[in-house]
């Protein structure tokens, strides 16, 4: 399976999203999911080079990676680990 990248995703800013936390344009997707899911965010801001390019959802991350049935699990949580999918049921 290929690395993709946020670059891949990556939407149009949000008018009302904070730049903190944020990922870079060239972070694995799977690096983003799990910065969104530690601060417990359904998006989050990608930059490059300090300027903020845009967003990704965390929807569509998952979807990016085959996992978009997990948001339909409220009591789960997933965190990716070093390619290794871990599902935390709550």
């Amino acid at each position: 399976m290929e690395k993709l990248t946020v670059k891949e995703i990556t939407l149009l800013m949000d008018e009302n999203l904070s730049n903190r936390p944020s990922v870079s344009v060239e972070d694995k997707i799977t690096d983003a999911i799990e910065v969104m899911l530690k601060n417990n965010l359904d998006r989050i801001a990608v930059i490059s080079k300090d300027k903020i390019l845009g967003m990704i959802k965390l929807e569509d991350a998952l979807k990016v990676i085959g996992l978009e049935d997990a948001l339909k699990k409220k009591t789960a949580k997933i965190i990716i680990r070093h390619g290794r999918r871990i599902i935390i049921e709550q």
